[in-house]
């Protein structure tokens, strides 16, 4: 496998003083511990950094994570993000404490490529090293690291590091492309400072995607968005950074003091943080006592530490070395995405509780213990990228989803989330909704199709109970089908393309509904007509109807009135103000004989010529504005150029 992407991170692990810095600094002659205290002390506190040169003449970063138990949360930010591991052990001490909560750190975060590394190998017999060795190939049966190869080496003497540096090279060539797949680049900070000059420059493993040179992006979870003034890989000035390699970033938009480790820096789209997150959990075996729930605990993740409640939803008590799906509720906001890696360590931060992979990064607060919610919780868990698709759309709130928003659960590169959703589409379970230029929506089919046929059977009752009405108020139809305004609106526009519906102004029908009367109905409509074509351009309001009309019902009167003008027997000329069509008809062709043969008509001229008053004349004018019959021109109209 050759053909890899090289981009990669090589981490050390291991007990305090079993010699990961030494080994370090005789790989790549760079000395990792920065600090005075650290090499004062001989004892490494933070994270080093350096690189491997591999034959093909591209860069590895290294990241060395102090071994004492004191600096765990060190090593947990620098082991997250390791692509190939150089797990130390001391041929003349052996296994120690923390080489053991330092494997079972790594078996957590899923890490399987690496290479036994029995340092001081000068210091110990070759009994002591063969001892050793296999006693600690034994400790890593069971582990992501069982079988991985094994040297020894000596920092002093340079014993056994070029057989070290091949079997490098040959795990760099094993190590699979996931960095390309993982399309959301991701910074998490394990550095912050200020160089003179240039301003706040933050440093830590890109996880995913590329980041560019001018990208805008935003830290989290302040919300700060700032700009990539300047990019290095490996201490080299780079327009692009990309998965899996040690960058520092020049930022501008921002200052020092507000940055701090474990920030992490995202692009703009994808900054969505969240505080209620279901993870599957594995508990060590080493954990010295079982679990209660709302327990509080730190959680790692990336190089950020959270404080956190425990949900226990399954059981009422986790016992060590059990699995089981949880939710965790931060106590701050974060950025994740399903199966990034959680570590847990007790509020004390005396012990590593466990493990788990992130499930469902945005999860509602489920009931305790039912059998709904553990069926919803192994459902998740077991589910591959097509179910989780249809698990969002599913539950979601709303029928519709921003396909943007797919990307915390399909961290993948945008060409592969494409491929699946046409492969969902293609077989009828997702509906894509084109929305010009704006982000695209998404929605489940069978919850689609189920309300527009919702949507149709409520319209049917409503025409069978109101055959006079020409349609059903869009809000109240909306109400009615207990959906989302978003959504209720993607229907419409589906079933009015498909002619199955109208929407005329704020009432929706049936294509096929037309009003009909009944009896009682039909002769007050009668009654109507007759009133209003007698009445020509002086009508009587709709509150004079039902005085006029006392021998009807009112409620009736108004209904009529109303189906008679949705039907367009009647005209709405202004408020309160309406005619019958066949008026409006008649007196616009006598109004446009008399522009033809005059040129301008005033208000008071109107009047004679319909026999009206201003207060009939004047609206019925500017209504002839509106439709472009006539033009204003000052105190006089005349005949629209559309009429000639």
């Amino acid at each position: 496998m050759n053909q890899v992407n090289r981009h990669l991170i090589i981490g050390t692990a291991g007990h305090v003083d079993h010699g990961k810095t030494a080994l370090v600094g005789t790989l790549t002659g760079i000395e990792t511990d920065r600090l005075k205290e650290e090499r004062e002390r001989g004892l490494s506190i933070e994270l080093g950094f350096a690189y491997f040169d591999l034959p093909d003449n591209s860069r590895a970063g290294i990241v060395d994570v102090p071994g004492h138990e004191k600096f765990i949360r060190n090593m947990l930010s620098g082991a997250y993000g390791m692509d190939i591991v150089l797990f130390v052990v001391d041929a003349k001490e052996g296994v120690q404490e923390q080489t053991l909560e330092h494997l079972a750190i790594l078996d957590l975060l899923g890490i399987s490529n690496g290479i036994l590394v029995m340092t001081k190998s000068d210091l110990a017999t070759p009994e002591e090293l063969t001892d050793a060795t296999e006693m600690t190939q034994e400790m890593l049966v069971g582990t992501s690291l069982e079988g991985i190869p094994s040297v020894s080496v000596s920092s002093i003497t340079g014993q056994g590091i070029d057989d070290l540096k091949q079997m490098i090279v040959e795990q760099v060539n094993q190590v699979t492309n996931k960095q390309i797949q993982n399309g959301i680049p991701r910074l998490y900070i394990d550095r912050v400072f200020t160089v003179q000059g240039f301003g706040v420059v933050v440093t830590g493993t890109l996880i995913g995607g590329v980041v560019n040179r001018d990208q805008k992006m935003v830290i989290l979870p302040q919300g700060n968005e700032v700009r990539v003034r300047g990019i290095q890989v490996h201490n080299e000035p780079a327009n692009v950074a990309q998965a899996g390699q040690r960058t520092a970033l020049n930022l501008s938009g921002t200052s020092a003091n507000e940055i701090q480790r474990g920030d992490v820096l995202c692009p703009v789209a994808f900054s969505k943080a969240t505080d209620n997150i279901d993870i599957s959990l594995q508990v060590l075996s080493s954990f010295p006592r079982m679990i209660e729930h709302w327990g509080r605990f730190r959680a790692y993740l990336g190089t950020r530490e959270i404080f956190c409640r425990m949900i226990l939803l399954v059981d009422e008590a986790i016992l060590p070395g059990d699995t089981v799906q949880v939710q965790l509720r931060l106590e701050q906001p974060i950025l994740t995405f399903r199966g990034d890696r959680i570590i847990l360590r007790d509020f004390s931060a005396q012990y590593t509780v466990g493990g788990g992979e992130v499930i469902n990064p945005f999860a509602p607060k489920h009931k305790r213990f039912t059998q709904e919610t553990i069926s919803i919780l192994s459902q998740w868990e077991e589910a591959n990228d097509a179910s989780v698709v249809t698990a969002i759309l599913e539950t979601s709130e709303t029928l519709c989803i921003q396909e943007s928003f797919l990307s915390y659960y399909l961290p993948y590169a945008q060409t592969e989330v494409n491929s699946i959703l046409e492969n969902l589409e293609s077989e009828g379970k997702i509906v894509r909704w084109d929305v010009s230029g704006r982000t695209p929506l998404i929605s489940d089919a069978k919850r689609t199709i189920a309300l527009e046929k919702k949507l149709i059977s409520v319209l049917e009752q409503f025409h069978e109970q109101q055959s006079i009405m020409a349609g059903q108020n869009a809000a109240q139809l909306c109400k009615d089908l207990s959906v989302d305004e978003v959504g209720f609106e993607k229907i419409i526009d589906k079933l009015t393309a498909s002619e199955e519906i109208i929407k005329d102004g704020n009432l929706i029908r049936l294509a096929s509904h037309e009003i009909q009367f009944s009896e009682e109905e039909t002769t007050a409509k009668d009654t109507l007509e007759k009133l209003f074509f007698n009445a020509g351009i002086n009508t009587p309001g709709l509150h004079d109807l039902k005085t006029e009309l006392s021998e009807y019902n009112p409620e009736l009167v108004e209904s009529t009135f109303y189906a008679l003008l949705n039907i367009g027997h009647f005209i709405k000329i202004a408020d309160n103000y309406f005619i019958h069509a066949k008026v409006f008809d008649q007196t616009v062709e006598i109004l446009r004989e008399y522009l033809i043969n005059n040129g301008t008509i005033s208000v008071g001229e109107f009047r004679e010529l319909g026999q009206t008053s201003r207060k009939y004349a004047v609206p019925f004018l500017e209504y002839c504005d509106t439709q472009n019959i006539t033009v204003r021109d000052g105190n006089v109209r005349r005949l629209s150029s559309r009429q000639n």
